[in-house]
């Protein structure tokens, strides 16, 4: 053999070996990876007070009027491509009055409008919110056994349930956990049960919900952070937060991501966009998060990436019609503005079609310690 291209042969020995033994897992990778699509949105308040839902402009009107596809039909589509879909219930489906909460606001529509849910591809509900016992516990049972009906389920904590989710893919399973702030204070050894409840059940991932914050501030509150970070601390990849009615910003905490608000999508609780009790202000603008969870051949997981997708809650700017439309140009640019100003890092930014598509966020295999 010339000894020229003997070395030139072992030297292409040397490369393949470099490229297929040392460095495996590169070539399989992307093709053994396995991802699971999950879509977020904000409050959605699918029915109104008592006093508004037999006016034309209410949003029982508009179901009534248009049907249950109505709300989100913009939407569909989206949601339709993905594994599951994820929405904050700010309201109880319920077809009798009784039972109503001493409070300001109070929101209900009639069983049948569970049927919303069904026919928007909604496959899951947070009702660990401040509305979901706007009409008692008779009311959130009905609210339950209504989106049930529809083939929808739900999970978070209130003072009358402590439910988690576990929602699982291909033996790959992810736990979801959640509540509002009043009574997450209040039960802490209730969410730290329910949290390794999931850990045992064998979740790879879980996922905290966060129901608080100052209604249509543009910054996060302290406790938002801090039921955030007890979620982060305990191995949560992934906090989703709404209550402000407005978009507020973004934190990576490791190899976790926190959205602290996505803001009003179907929000039937105000015909109006302006705010009459915040002047000047306008509740215009929202997100859909959309999330990829990476996992290995193995089930392990590899991270995940957000895709942060501008919206209105409205499709018309005059007033509310109560029907989410995606943005684009200026007005979806404005929108991450928004965002940016909460946020203590720079955003990828907004693409044309496509949305504001964040570095993936990559598992770090040295935990964190659990908070007490």
């Amino acid at each position: 053999m010339n000894i020229r291209f003997s070395r030139f042969f072992t030297a292409c020995l040397a490369f393949l070996f470099f490229v297929f033994i040392l460095f495996p897992a590169q070539g399989g990778a992307e093709e053994n990876t396995k991802k699971i699509t999950l879509t977020f949105t904000g409050d959605c308040t699918l029915g109104g007070e008592e006093w508004l839902k037999d006016q034309d402009y209410s949003f029982v009107s508009h179901v009534n009027r248009f049907g249950y596809g109505y709300p989100f039909e913009n939407v569909r589509e989206l949601f339709e491509e993905d594994d599951l879909t994820v929405i904050n219930l700010e309201n109880v489906f319920y077809d009798r009055t009784d039972n109503q909460a001493k409070k300001n606001f109070r929101f209900r529509a009639p069983t049948d409008f569970a049927k919303i849910l069904s026919s928007g591809s909604v496959e899951l509900a947070f009702l660990g919110n401040n509305h979901a016992l706007d009409y008692g516990k008779p009311g959130l049972d009905s609210t339950i056994l209504a989106i049930k009906r529809e083939g929808v389920d739900w999970f978070g904590s209130n003072y009358t349930y402590n439910q988690t989710h576990i929602f699982e893919k291909d033996g790959i399973k992810i736990g979801f956990i959640g509540s509002y702030s009043a009574y997450w204070f209040s039960q802490m050894d209730a969410f730290r049960k329910a949290y390794q409840a999931l850990e045992d059940a064998g979740c790879q991932v879980v996922i905290g919900v966060v129901h608080d914050g100052i209604e249509y501030a543009p910054y996060r509150h302290n406790r938002q952070m801090e039921m955030a970070n007890w979620l982060v601390n305990r191995g949560a990849k992934l906090v989703i937060g709404h209550h402000p009615h407005v978009p507020q910003g973004v934190d990576v905490l490791g190899d976790a991501t926190v959205v602290y608000s996505l803001g009003n999508f179907s929000f039937g609780g105000n015909k109006d966009l302006d705010i009459k009790r915040r002047p000047g202000k306008r509740a215009d603008r929202a997100l859909i998060a959309r999330v990829e969870l990476q996992f290995d051949e193995h089930k392990g997981y590899l991270g995940h990436q957000v895709n942060l997708i501008p919206v209105s809650p409205s499709g018309t700017a005059e007033y509310n019609n109560y029907q989410p439309v995606l943005l684009s140009g200026e007005a979806a640019l404005e929108t991450m503005a928004l965002v940016q100003d909460d946020t203590p890092f720079t955003l990828a930014p907004f693409v044309e079609g496509v949305g504001a598509l964040q570095d993936f966020v990559p598992v770090k295999r040295e935990e964190a310690t659990p908070a007490p």
